[in-house]
């Protein structure tokens, strides 16, 4: 077998692939394990996709690397974290099934000389940037191949870096099928060229329809509203909602932590400046363990690559003295400059982040110890009140929104509260998100329903009376316009109204423009009407405006030659992004997919329990 002639440091590489492991897992595929008792264990199905089963063990597995990965330089992980990538891995595991059938129904596969000439000429894109394979900052693939010809390497592991070749290099034929027919034309690519690099000056009046007709100038009759309601009605459904108590406890470093954390800091860099090696007592001391396994070694890049502040801090001292700790938002950072250039830096650093100690800690869990005992004896507004906690009332979850104003992602708190487990009175579990840690009673729920007309009507008036408003407003523009036309300025005749000409400087196409909106027929006019030219009443998003074009600069053939060949690149690239997801999503809506995770992951499920 081919690959087991290559040698190499294999533990390093194994490494790499373990960060990247589950980025090529998801569009890979993994095959399911399947059968009925393994090691003493059941290995139910879990869910299955158009008919293939997705097993307890396959799942298992899948998702524990996601979170190995997630988990990765030693960054703890929140109960709302866990339920993100639980969920993300649950939809990669589908892609991955959906595709694995593509790809045994079309007969895709793999012979050994494709496996070696993608082994020697497309390394992972994660080991392109590793320090090892590095020549003048620039990936070397000679350095690359010698290090797998190696003789020391380890065969077991070359078999597993074998295997990623062998799972992706189908995948990627696949891909390849499904964008054989995508095709951008030289055209397409003028009108993109073109969209983006011209630019329009104009002159223009914004007549505000808010501001200068009165709502007593309009009127919305029931019968407008009901017509706009049936029209709507399949859209105006109102999701399932729970109505909960709840109290969040922060678990912030406290004044004492984070003068801590300054006097360490301030003691790690007076070690290396007594004579220390910076790299050994990065290794040591830094918090930031990718860096910190490399001696601290941050990279060699643009110095406006760093975070301001560090590169400030950096450009103050020579190169190879220590700075004092500079504090940012991420905790506090000890630097030396290994190297500069006119526009580059390589820095090494000791991170000391602002973290709450075991004190601290240990003050907020027996304050929600606490909480909970209270709340389970009588309830959690007693609690809240007798701890001195701040209680949140009748806050409202609704599915399909994970965000809580003043408490941040909690979809685990959604998840809980409209669970059919919960039940009205009960008290959840803490959740703990980067906010801090989160206790919910259970006040109500209601179920999917079609917002009644009384209630969807006074959105729906409100919006036709800015409709109508912007009616009268177009109106009263077409005045200017007739004063235009009996010989005066645009100035003129906008002051003669009362309004003010506005002047719009260089904008492109796709730009905002106050006062005319964004992609308006406003801004529409300022490339498609003459210069010198004045429009007729145009949309503006949230008002009407008359435009006169003052001058455009167009685009030029000569300069889209220049960079034709790159833009029809990227825009083929970008074609092929979006044609593989529809793709995707097109096999993801036509298949069947059965979740049994939450029947069969339950704790108390005898099928998981080990056999006796």
């Amino acid at each position: 077998m081919f690959m087991r002639k290559m040698r190499g440091s294999a533990a390093l590489v194994m490494g790499i692939m373990a960060a990247a492991f589950v980025g090529w897992l998801v569009f890979d595929g993994i095959n399911a394990m399947q059968g009925g008792n393994l090691g003493g264990q059941i290995n139910p199905v879990v869910g299955q996709v158009g008919g293939r089963d997705i097993r307890y063990n396959e799942w298992n597995i899948f998702l524990q690397n996601q979170l190995a990965v997630s988990r990765a330089g030693d960054r703890g992980m929140t109960d709302e974290d866990v339920r993100v990538v639980t969920e993300r891995a649950w939809e990669s595991l589908i892609s991955a099934t959906l595709i694995q059938a593509e790809l045994d129904r079309l007969g895709v596969s793999v012979t050994d000389a494709e496996v070696r000439q993608a082994f020697f000429t497309q390394p992972p894109q994660e080991m392109l940037g590793y320090p090892a394979f590095q020549t003048d900052g620039q990936f070397d693939i000679e350095k690359y191949r010698r290090f797998f010809t190696d003789p020391a390497t380890d065969e077991t592991q070359l078999l597993q870096i074998e295997s990623y070749y062998r799972s992706i290099l189908p995948r990627r034929k696949l891909q390849t099928l499904v964008e054989s027919g995508i095709y951008v034309s030289d055209e397409e690519a003028w009108q993109f060229y073109r969209d983006t690099n011209e630019r329009a000056s104009v002159r223009f009046v914004r007549v505000n329809p808010a501001q200068l007709v009165p709502d007593s100038a309009v009127s919305v009759s029931d019968d407008e509203i009901r017509d706009v309601y049936d029209e709507r009605v399949d859209e105006l459904v109102r999701p399932a909602s729970a109505r909960v108590n709840m109290v969040s406890v922060s678990l912030r470093p406290s004044p004492a932590d984070s003068l801590e954390a300054r006097e360490r800091a301030a003691a790690l860099s007076e070690r290396v400046r007594a004579g220390e090696d910076f790299a050994t007592v990065a290794m040591a001391e830094s918090a930031d363990s990718i860096s910190g396994a490399q001696g601290g070694f941050m990279g060699k890049r643009p110095a406006t690559a760093f975070d301001p502040r560090l590169a400030d801090a950096a450009a103050a001292v020579p190169d190879g003295e220590v700075t004092d700790p500079v504090e940012t938002p991420f905790g506090l950072h000890v630097l030396q400059v290994d190297e500069r250039t006119a526009d580059s830096l390589a820095l090494r650093q000791i991170y000391i982040p602002f973290e709450a100690s075991g004190a601290t800690e240990d003050s907020v869990f027996t304050l929600l110890d606490a909480l909970e005992d209270v709340a389970l004896r009588t309830d959690l507004t007693t609690a809240a009140d007798s701890l001195g906690v701040t209680l949140r009332t009748d806050v409202q979850l609704l599915d399909g929104v994970d965000f809580i104003p003043g408490a941040g992602q909690l979809g685990i708190a959604r998840e809980w509260a409209l669970g059919p487990e919960a039940e009205i009175g009960e008290l959840s579990e803490s959740f703990e998100n980067p906010t801090g840690f989160h206790l919910f009673e259970l006040l109500g729920r209601r179920d999917e329903s079609v917002i009644p007309l009384d209630e969807a009507g006074i959105g729906i008036r409100a919006e036709l009376i800015v409709e109508k408003k912007k009616e009268r407003a177009a109106e009263m523009a077409g005045n200017l316009l007739d004063a235009v036309e009996g010989g005066a300025s645009l100035d003129e005749a906008a002051e003669g109204l009362g309004w003010t000409a506005e002047e719009a400087e260089s904008f492109r196409r796709g730009d905002f423009v106050p006062g005319l909106g964004q992609g308006t027929e406003a801004i529409g006019y300022a490339f498609g009407g003459g210069v010198g030219e004045l429009s007729s009443v145009l949309d503006a998003g949230d008002a009407v405006a008359v435009v006169e074009v003052l001058e455009r600069e167009d685009a030029t053939r000569e300069g889209f030659d220049e960079v034709r060949d790159a833009l029809l690149a990227q825009l083929r690239f970008e074609r092929s992004q979006q044609y593989v997801q529809k793709w995707l999503a097109s096999l993801r809506e036509e298949a069947v997919v059965e979740d049994h995770r939450a029947r069969l992951l339950a704790p108390e499920n005898p099928l998981l329990a080990p056999t006796p």
